[in-house]
C-alpha cells in the first residue's frame, strides 16, 4: 500500500485526486492528512505528498516545512510530490532535493525555463512585469531557482484541473471538502455532478451571445493584469458579454455563446477553459504553447483560437471567427472531441505515470 499525504480542499478533492479516488486504484492507497502519522506511525515506505506546503507566500519552504520534508526523506525509500499550483512555473522547485518525483499540473515546452529567474515563478507575470513594468506588493515574491539539467529530468507532468468534477457546483463540493477533512473523503461522489451529454449545437449561429467574457478580477497583480488587459479591451465592444453574474446563470449564457474568452488565472490552465468546452462554446484564449498540459485541448486553430498576451489581436481574432460559422462549428467541436477522448484515457495515463510504483 502507498500512503498519501494530502490536504484536502475543492480543487484537491475534485480535480487532483481524482485517478487515486476511481475503483481500479482506490485500495492502493491509505490517505491522511496528518504529517505526525507519516513519522510516527506509517509502515509504508513510498509517500505521495499532495498540495502541501501551498498556503503561504512567497511559495518555498519556510523552515519548519524545511524540516518536516527533511524528516520525511530520511524515513520514505521513495517520495512524489504532486505540485497544487496551477501554472506552468518554477515555484516547488525548492524540493527537488527532498524527493524523486516532483509533479506539475503544466510543465514548460522549453525545460530552459526552469533555470531562469522568472517574475512571481512563471512566465506569463514574468511578460507583464518586463513588458509594463507590472510588480506585486510582495517583494519576497521573487525566487531564483538553482536547477541542473539532471533536476530537471525528474521535473514531470501529471494532469490538470481538466480532470474532474464538470460542472462545477460550490455548495455541493464545499460539503464534500468538510466531510473529507472529518475522515470520509470517499463520500466526495455524493457531491459530483456529472458530465453534460455532447452538445447538438456546437458554436452554433443561432446561439444569442457572440463572446463570453464575464471575467472575475485576481488579487496578485502580476497575474491579474492580462485580465484587466483583456477586459479593458473587450468591455466597450458589443460584441463581448462583460460583467459577473451568479454561478447557474454562468453557466446558462456558457450554453448560448459562440465564443468564450478565457484569459489566465492563477495558472494558464482555467475551469472556464473546460467549461467552455463542455458547453460547445468555442474557447478563445492567450497563447499556450509555452507549455505542455494534460488534457491537451490547446491546439492552436483545431481546438482553440490563440491570442496575443498583450491582447493587440484579440478583437480581430473574435471578428474573424464570429464570421465563419463553418470554422468555428469545426474547432468548437473539435475541442469537446479531443476532451472527452483524453479524459476516457485517464486510468491509462494513471497506470503509465506511476507503473514503477503501482
Amino acid at each position: 500500500m502507498i500512503t498519501v499525504l494530502v490536504s484536502y480542499e475543492r480543487i484537491s478533492l475534485f480535480h487532483t485526486m481524482e485517478p487515486f479516488f476511481s475503483k481500479k486504484f482506490r485500495k492502493l492507497f491509505h490517505f491522511t492528512q496528518s504529517p505526525e502519522y507519516c513519522l510516527t506511525k506509517d509502515k509504508n515506505s513510498v509517500l505521495f505528498m499532495e498540495r502541501c506546503f501551498q498556503h503561504r507566500e512567497p511559495r518555498d519552504l519556510a523552515s519548519d516545512e524545511l524540516s518536516l520534508i527533511k524528516k520525511l526523506r530520511d524515513k520514505y525509500k521513495t517520495i512524489v510530490f504532486l505540485n497544487g499550483q496551477p501554472e506552468a512555473g518554477t515555484n516547488r522547485l525548492d524540493l527537488l532535493p527532498y524527493v524523486d518525483r516532483l509533479f506539475y499540473k503544466s510543465v514548460f515546452s522549453d525545460p530552459g525555463n526552469y533555470t531562469k529567474d522568472l517574475y512571481a515563478k512563471n512566465l506569463f507575470a514574468d511578460y507583464y512585469h518586463k513588458k509594463f513594468n507590472i510588480s506585486d506588493k510582495d517583494t519576497e515574491y521573487r525566487y531564483k531557482p538553482v536547477v541542473s539539467i539532471g533536476d530537471i529530468k525528474r521535473i514531470e507532468l501529471s494532469w490538470n484541473i481538466g480532470v474532474g468534477n464538470y460542472p462545477r457546483k460550490n455548495w455541493p463540493q464545499r460539503a464534500g471538502v468538510v466531510l473529507a477533512r472529518s475522515g470520509f473523503p470517499g463520500l466526495r461522489q455524493f457531491f459530483k455532478t456529472k458530465l453534460k451529454k455532447r452538445p447538438s449545437d456546437f458554436s452554433d449561429p443561432a446561439r444569442p451571445i457572440a463572446v463570453h467574457a464575464r471575467i472575475d478580477p485576481v488579487s496578485c497583480e502580476s497575474i491579474a493584469y492580462q485580465r484587466r488587459l483583456y477586459i479593458e479591451k473587450s468591455a466597450t465592444n458589443k460584441l463581448f458579454l462583460t460583467g459577473i453574474v451568479p454561478q447557474n446563470q454562468y453557466y446558462q449564457e456558457l450554453k448560448k455563446s459562440k465564443m468564450t474568452l478565457s484569459p489566465f488565472g492563477w495558472g494558464e490552465v482555467c475551469f472556464r477553459d473546460f467549461e467552455a468546452i463542455i458547453s460547445g462554446s468555442l474557447l478563445l484564449k492567450p497563447d499556450m504553447s509555452h507549455l505542455k498540459t494534460w488534457p491537451d485541448v490547446y491546439i492552436p486553430y483545431e481546438t482553440y483560437i490563440p491570442t496575443n498576451w498583450d491582447g493587440t489581436d484579440l478583437i480581430e481574432k473574435a471578428e474573424a471567427y464570429l464570421s465563419n460559422d463553418q470554422e468555428r462549428k469545426r474547432i468548437a467541436e473539435n475541442a469537446w472531441e479531443q476532451y472527452r477522448s483524453q479524459l476516457a484515457g485517464l486510468d491509462d495515463r494513471f497506470i503509465s505515470i506511476f507503473h514503477d510504483i503501482l
